[in-house]
This record gives structure tokens, sequence and C-alpha cells, in this order.
């Protein structure tokens, strides 16, 4: 059987979703897995906001 999904919090693998969301909720507390989400959230929009902010010019202060 082929391991499709994978904790993000820890090493476990698991054959399916439901096996990883049960997981999740026996196993990892819910402030941690709010703390995850948040963060890789928080990467995402950084990354993205990254790439959509126009490059800033100086202006030549003798002009």
């Amino acid at each position: 059987m082929k391991n499709t999904a994978h904790c993000p919090m820890c090493a476990q693998r698991f054959a399916d979703r439901t096996d990883l969301r049960v997981h999740l909720m026996c196993d990892h507390r819910k402030s941690s897995l709010t703390e995850e989400l948040l963060d890789a959230v928080e990467a995402r929009d950084d990354d993205r906001t990254a790439h959509e902010r126009p490059a800033l010019t100086v202006a030549d202060p003798q002009a």
C-alpha cells in the first residue's frame, strides 16, 4: 500500500487523508496545529507579495 499523506507536524505517513485527519485530531494539540497553519499561510502570503511588489526606484536627490 502506497503512503499518500504525511503529517505536517511529525514524520508519520498515512495511507489516506482520513487516517491523517484522525492522527492530527488525536495526537497533536490544536494550538500547535493553528500555529503551524498560520506560519504556512504567512510564508505563502509573504512569498506572493514579494513577487507582486513592484521594484522600488530611488529618486536621485540631485535631480
